[in-house]
């Protein structure tokens, strides 16, 4: 991985972790006394190269289970929100674990800035290991904690192993350490930029005490840092005995070949893609609980031919609470490329990461500087980033090669939909409940396929969300169901999102409950593509006093009504016995225009339950009718009909002829194409105009209400969903929808696609 500052030139010594985020330069700056095993260059066989290649694998794989089965908090142990890495003797990622994705390029960070800062005190020597937290050295929020362990053959720094363990509450203003109302570093949870918790193979008591003083939950804090620490330990003296059998230089050989073999992968994978700059845009309400403004982020790609370049430019000034630093911003673009170019290589993405430049602004939303507050990071910004992250990889491979198109993976949810519980339990004691059930996901649509409803979540590898009994017995809560949406406007597509899920508790025999995070928005952001509808909204609602014997309303398909509507910062709101809160998880972008979508999976959605078939002629214009035997037929002339008809209210006229599209046409998305110099509609092949100018401005564009173009995206602040509009950018030809555009009303169009 590069990084290239536009305004400090290559030295990056102004990238420090101090003020901005740290990125190191391209040489550590590292004292003599550090002596690294560099190895000698070693044939290995092939055989030995696998066995070696596999071990390693497995032994950070083999870390993995141990945090899941040693740690005691729900949130590592079911939703396995940790990861783990072996890096080499100066922090590049060999093997990244099967865990949380956008970790990726933390734990490289903090062990790169530990050997620069701690190298000379308090030094780096066998035994010892090393604690980090802070988001601006290199870690998503405080929560998330990274300990690196340097790995010693004699006297020679061989390699570190590290992980990355999100915990339960590391202080700051809000249970559960998401501190939405901070409007600085200074009521954000402690940040240790690398202290050293181990010591010749013993935690230091001062260290540990100092961590955990933080917390309020300091024994679940402490059993899971243990537990981090004992798998390190058991991981490392794995390694070691793989070092003795092999010999040093053969084991980094290996080490070296594997990153090497990741990137040649990668710049494989991208040949078939022409080079061009490529960008997706996201807004988000309110930077803290009190505000009602909308703030802006960007990310822009470019490939020039084997070499990937990221940047944030577009993206609004750091404002409250919903900022992110370089790391989570770096590793959700890392996770997004590798899993979508190279998910084959099992982890193995080190040398992938060196074929992508990051050419950032500081002091951004998406790049924010100290004193910026970060640590709700976790459950919004860091999500946006792997959101816009995945449309531009997406946008990319869709402008490839059919398996460049294959390879696309479908766009997450923009944000974490989770809820953060806390207060006492019928015997008094403290409780923090992170709730997992998002974990159950989303995934959006694809070129090639619909997306995975109830999917998960590509960047949350492993993960599900808790079972309804656990969560029972472990808290003072009672679920009253969780279940699917049922389908309609929201992810419409050609090939549609994936649905979400929705929930609904109540306190069960607490003497003080509340919810500290909570999600509601005041318009969608999932963005769909090629055309494709948003996917839909997380929304909460809490009605007062019902009891579990009623009948809360279906909110699924509209969340306007019933309940109390909350603001889309949510912080401390206080719940007695009988007050349910309903929330849900969103559906997930679609793709491609839905009046393209086969209408024979319109009828599987149908009679597999997931959409009415009212819903289905209302969204995709398919038209179903009962048969003598009780099942339903699609009735293929009413279908044509409708769906003509919804193409000239597009228009306001009849759509034009059809004519054939060459052959050497490049596919670029899903109904648009490229062809000498012009852009054609891909759908009736009508020649729109020549390419040196966007698509966008040569398209019939329509613009419509963000919370009224469609049922389902009516918003609960209507003030903010004022500012807010749908744009629509059609064939003027056929009335095809060639993309759609979540945007305030005074931006301009966005320049999404540009091939050289």
């Amino acid at each position: 991985m590069n990084m290239q500052s536009r305004d400090f030139g290559t030295a990056n010594r102004y990238w420090d972790g101090v003020h901005r985020s740290y990125i190191p330069g391209a040489e550590l700056v590292l004292p003599d006394a550090l002596h690294l095993h560099q190895g000698a260059e070693t044939k290995v066989d092939p055989v030995t190269f696998e066995v070696i290649r596999y071990a390693l694998i497995n032994a950070n794989l083999e870390h993995s289970r141990l945090i899941q089965r040693l740690s005691v908090s729900p949130i590592v142990m079911v939703a396995r929100d940790f990861q783990t890495s072996i890096l080499t003797e100066v922090g590049d990622l060999v093997v990244l674990g099967p865990n949380v994705q956008y970790f990726a390029n933390a734990q490289s960070l903090a062990t790169k800035w530990v050997m620069e800062n701690r190298a000379v005190s308090p030094g780096i020597r066998a035994g010892d290991m090393f604690l980090s937290n802070d988001p601006f050295v290199g870690t998503a929020h405080h929560q998330d904690t990274n300990l690196m362990l340097p790995l010693f053959i004699g006297d020679e720094l061989f390699c570190w192993v590290a992980n990355t363990l999100h915990f339960a509450d590391v202080g700051g203003t809000s249970p559960g350490s998401f501190c939405i109302g901070a409007e600085d570093a200074w009521s954000d949870p402690p940040a240790f930029p690398g202290i050293r918790i181990v010591e010749g193979g013993r935690i230091r008591d001062d260290m540990e005490q100092v961590f955990l003083r933080q917390s309020r939950l300091r024994v679940t804090v402490q059993m899971d840092l243990r537990a981090a620490i004992s798998a390190a330990q058991t991981t490392a003296r794995g390694i070691a005995q793989l070092v003795e059998r092999y010999g040093a230089d053969t084991v980094k050989q290996v080490m070296r070949g594997m990153m090497a073999a990741s990137a040649e992968l990668f710049r494989e994978r991208l040949a078939s893609i022409p080079d061009g700059r490529w960008s997706a845009r996201s807004y988000v309400e309110s930077s803290v609980p009190s505000d009602r403004g909308i703030y802006r982020y960007q990310m822009n790609l470019e490939k020039r031919g084997a070499q990937l370049i990221v940047d944030n430019r577009g993206t609004d000034p750091q404002a409250g609470a919903i900022n992110c630093t370089f790391a989570p911003l770096s590793g959700s673009f890392l996770a997004s490329a590798v899993q979508a170019l190279v998910p084959d290589l099992a982890g193995c993405f080190g040398g992938a990461y060196s074929c992508v430049e990051f050419d950032l602004e500081s002091g951004l939303l998406n790049c924010a500087q100290h004193p910026a507050a970060v640590s709700p990071s976790g459950a919004a910004t860091s999500e946006i980033a792997v959101n816009l992250s995945t449309i531009l990889i997406s946008k990319m491979l869709s402008c490839g090669d059919d398996a460049a198109r294959s390879r696309m993976i479908g766009v997450p949810q923009p944000a974490f939909y989770a809820h953060i519980y806390a207060g006492l339990d019928a015997k008094g004691t403290p409780f923090v409940n992170p709730t997992s059930d998002n974990m159950i996901g989303s995934q959006g649509g694809t070129a090639t396929a619909d997306g995975i409803d109830a999917g998960g979540s590509f960047w949350l590898l492993g993960a599900i969300a808790e079972n309804i009994e656990q969560s029972e017995d472990a808290y003072p809560l009672l679920c009253l169901f969780r279940r699917f949406q049922r389908g309609g406007e929201q992810g419409a597509g050609r090939h549609r999102g994936g649905l979400g899920t929705e929930i609904c508790t109540m306190p069960w025999h607490a003497r003080h409950f509340q919810i500290e995070l909570a999600t509601n928005e005041a318009f969608v952001r999932a963005n769909g593509l090629s055309g494709g509808n948003p996917g839909g909204m997380g929304a909460t609602r809490i009605l007062r006093g019902q009891g579990a014997d009623f009948a809360f309303p279906d909110l699924s398909a509209g969340v306007t009504d019933g309940g109390d509507v909350i603001s889309p910062k949510a912080l401390g709101l206080m719940l007695g016995e009988g007050d349910m809160t309903w929330w849900s998880c969103a559906a997930t972008g679609g793709y491609g225009d839905p009046l393209l979508r086969s209408p024979q999976a319109c009828l599987a959605d149908v009679t597999g339950g997931m959409f009415s078939a009212e819903a289905v002629w209302q969204v995709y214009g398919v038209v179903l009718v009962e048969q003598p035997d009780g099942s339903l037929a699609i009735d293929q002339q009413a279908t044509g009909d409708c769906r003509v008809a919804r193409f000239a209210d597009r228009l306001g006229r009849q759509p034009g002829p059809r004519k054939d599209l060459s052959a050497a046409a490049r596919l670029v998305g899903d109904c648009l194409a490229i062809h000498e110099g012009h852009w054609h509609c891909a759908n009736c092949g009508h020649d729109l105009g020549e390419a040196e100018q966007p698509y966008k401005a040569l398209a019939h564009e329509r613009r419509l209400p963000i919370d009224s173009f469609a049922p389902g995206f009516e918003s609960p602040h209507p003030d903010l969903a004022d500012a807010m509009e749908l744009r629509e950018f059609l064939c003027g030809n056929c009335g095809v929808r060639l993309e759609t555009e979540i945007s305030l009303r005074e931006d301009d169009v966005l320049d999404d696609i540009r091939l050289t």
